[in-house]
């Protein structure tokens, strides 16, 4: 049978014939181009041909090897939702299927309607999600607008996140690396799931294991009670590893044991337990020259960089700022009840050249500061950071040839016209910004005839 455009597809995978059966004649179904399969191996002949909407998979009588169909498709086909069937006496292999990927499982017997209504169920989150990605991907370029270097990195992170790859992001303090891992996880089938951050620096080596794996009840003093480990926190989920270049190496050898076998042990416990979770690792540090210095495992940098996403200093990509600016402004409205909705010619002068040394983080701290302070609808050159202003004021010379040394006196004219120009002339916060009082600026604005008339 051919799909018709448009309507969405369903693969029943079951050695049930009369299951099988009532799904192509049933109703509820009318909504679904059904198509059914016998065994794993047909399914996956068939999923080679062309991609499905949804896939029910009943596990009774499914041989334990072919399970990894599950797995399969969470691969091939991220878009794909996966239902399990079970009876009672599967609830464990059910259990290691949804760890494995699938969105749910059912007891059977269950009758084609109730299959039916869970699939439209599935199928408007998938609609929904999508039309969120597509709002959330036209925001994202709009704020990456006029920077070739980020419409790259963020054209492969949108193309990357539907995959379940290990991802390494690469940058300066503060570029912006979990921004963007966030970005990941929501353009991902893994949305739903936890996003589950880690500070690898911040983490005492005596801890790591407890805090990424967990720990059983007295396992050690002070385990007052079980605890799982942040692994688990990101079930069906993504977990954010930042500043992993820290890790010691006896840390470092546990993270890639998970990596390479997806399972762990809780410290204190002797149950094996596997998780399906995304990782996506961070550091500001260059882990090939750590590598160099046998700071850091080769194998465990090739298990991280799978794919990797280089985050530029905002000092070479400036032209992000207008648009980062809005974002910050919109979120600290919100979280500090303000309304800013402009800045003067100053401040935008001010926020145009300065270097952002924090980069990214440094502007949003900039720009909270500046709402915060903000009396009205509009942010002033005085809302802004000490640092800014300074770091501001202090330009260089004009380019001139050696022999062309100009007076003191007119160095200093031309210093504080721009400070008059920036502060729109307010002769109070000049004064206070240059260091001396009123009555010497007011002075010497006479005595260089910068008065404004």
């Amino acid at each position: 049978m051919l799909a018709v455009k448009g309507q969405r597809t369903v693969l029943f995978v079951s050695d049930d014939a009369l299951l099988r059966s009532n799904a192509r004649q049933s109703p509820a179904f009318k909504a679904w181009r059904v198509f059914d399969t016998r065994t794993a191996g047909d399914a996956l002949a068939q999923l080679e041909k062309e991609p499905f909407g949804a896939v029910v998979l009943d596990i009774e009588k499914l041989p334990l090897q072919e399970m990894d169909l599950v797995s399969y498709l969470r691969t091939r086909s991220p878009a794909t939702d996966i239902v399990i069937l079970a009876t009672l006496n599967e609830l464990d292999a059910a259990t290691h299927a949804i760890r494995s990927g699938a969105a749910l499982y059912l007891i059977k017997p269950v009758d084609a309607a109730d299959i039916a209504a869970v699939l439209d169920k599935l199928s408007k989150q998938q609609d929904q999600q999508r039309e969120h990605v597509e709002l959330e991907q036209r925001v994202l370029a709009d704020l990456m607008a006029g920077s070739p270097a980020m419409q790259k990195v963020l054209k492969l992170a949108l193309k990357i996140a539907p995959t379940l790859s290990t991802i390494l992001i690469g940058g300066e303090s503060g570029t912006g690396k979990e921004f963007f891992a966030r970005i990941i996880h929501r353009m991902s089938g893994r949305h739903d799931g936890q996003f589950v951050a880690m500070n690898c620096g911040a983490v005492p080596d005596t801890l790591f294991e407890s805090e990424l794996f967990g720990h059983k009840k007295g396992s050690y003093t002070g385990a007052d009670s079980d605890k799982p480990g942040l692994v688990e926190e990101a079930h069906q989920g993504t977990l954010f590893l930042d500043e992993v270049g820290e890790l010691s190496p006896s840390a470092q050898v546990k993270l890639l044991r998970f990596l390479q076998e997806r399972t762990f042990r809780r410290i204190g416990d002797n149950t094996l337990r596997t998780v399906n979770v995304r990782i996506v690792a961070a550091s500001n540090q260059d882990l090939t020259q750590l590598i160099a210095e046998k700071r850091f495992r080769e194998d465990l940098y090739y298990r991280l960089n799978v794919f990797y996403l280089c985050l530029p200093p905002l000092r070479e990509r400036k032209e992000t700022i207008p648009g980062l600016v809005t974002l910050f402004v919109h979120r600290h409205n919100e979280l500090h009840g303000k309304h800013v909705t402009r800045f003067s010619k100053a401040a935008e002068a001010l926020l145009a050249n300065y270097s952002y040394p924090g980069n990214v983080r440094e502007l949003e701290n900039i720009i909270e500061h500046a709402v915060a302070l903000a009396e009205g609808d509009e942010i002033t050159e005085k809302d802004l950071p000490e640092t800014l202003f300074r770091n501001r004021l202090l330009l260089a010379a004009p380019d001139r040839s050696p022999t062309d040394i100009l007076p003191l006196s007119e160095l200093e004219k031309e210093h504080i016209r721009m400070a008059l120009t920036m502060l729109n002339h307010n002769y109070t916060e000049t004064a206070k910004k240059l260091g001396v009082s009123r009555s010497t600026l007011w002075r010497k604005i006479k005595d260089y005839g910068l008065e404004t008339g």
